[in-house]
């Protein structure tokens, strides 16, 4: 049996005093299919009719406005097919197999390989601007880097910074093994960024670069709408690890 450090304070038994109930509000999911099909004056009238307050910022809304897309016509057909076998019973977020299982690539330049943790796991807060006796967060990421042995990886929503990119470079050419994954939308920063540098990416033995979309949503239309990969991390040697944002 788990000990109760181990089980989840959101756990199944709603006698628990931590016990959080499910939170599903179909209206919001409603909601966004109205803000898709009949733009904002839909939107605002089905949220007045359920009575639900509006949930979405004007970023989120200009967001979904501006990047949802049409299916195609084949890809269209068969999502209305199943939903007919469904006999209407599909929300928006059905699930289509065949068109969002992709299998990851390998880590063809290699992973370390470790079997535990070597020493205690410590904590370090870091800010900016930085404080006067520790280094800034870009200054601490720069350090992961340089010293990094066997693998650095990134994942960025958006990456532009090029004395980082520097430094991933010169891991790089140290044989370290770098992969980076980019959010989809914001890629073409990077490859600007790229192209500022005159850097070709083909001649760089040991760095693999890789976009990511966020989760797909779909609309029971068949318009669908790709979230954005928001997170930022750092990772070297599977022995360190940066989060966080310095812009």
């Amino acid at each position: 049996m788990a000990h109760r450090s181990q089980c989840s304070s959101a756990g199944d038994n709603p006698l628990d005093p931590n016990y959080l109930p499910a939170h599903y509000r179909e209206e919001y999911r409603l909601a966004i299919d109205a803000l898709v099909e009949e733009n904002l004056h839909g939107y605002y009238q089905f949220l007045q009719r359920v009575d639900v307050v509006d949930f979405l910022c004007s970023a989120e809304i200009e967001y979904i406005q501006s990047f949802v897309q049409v299916p195609h016509e084949g890809n269209y057909g068969d999502q209305q097919r199943c939903l007919q076998e469904c006999e209407g019973d599909s929300s928006s977020d059905t699930y289509w197999p065949i068109h969002s299982d992709l299998d990851a690539p390998d880590l063809d330049l290699g992973w370390p390989q470790l079997n535990h943790f070597v020493g205690p796991t410590e904590v370090t807060t870091f800010v900016n601007p930085a404080e006067h006796d520790m280094p800034s967060i870009k200054v601490q990421a720069r350090r992961l880097i340089k010293n990094a042995q066997q693998v650095v990886a990134i994942v960025m929503d958006m990456f532009t910074d090029v004395d980082i990119f520097a430094e991933i470079l010169d891991a790089a050419m140290r044989n370290v093994a770098v992969y980076i994954l980019l959010d989809e939308q914001n890629a073409h920063h990077f490859v600007n960024m790229l192209s500022n540098c005159r850097i070709n990416l083909e001649s760089i033995q040991y760095l693999r670069v890789r976009t990511v979309s966020g989760i797909s949503y779909q609309c029971r239309s068949g318009k669908t709408l790709k979230g954005q990969m928001m997170d930022r991390f750092l990772l070297t040697d599977c022995r360190a690890v940066l989060s966080g944002n310095y812009r």
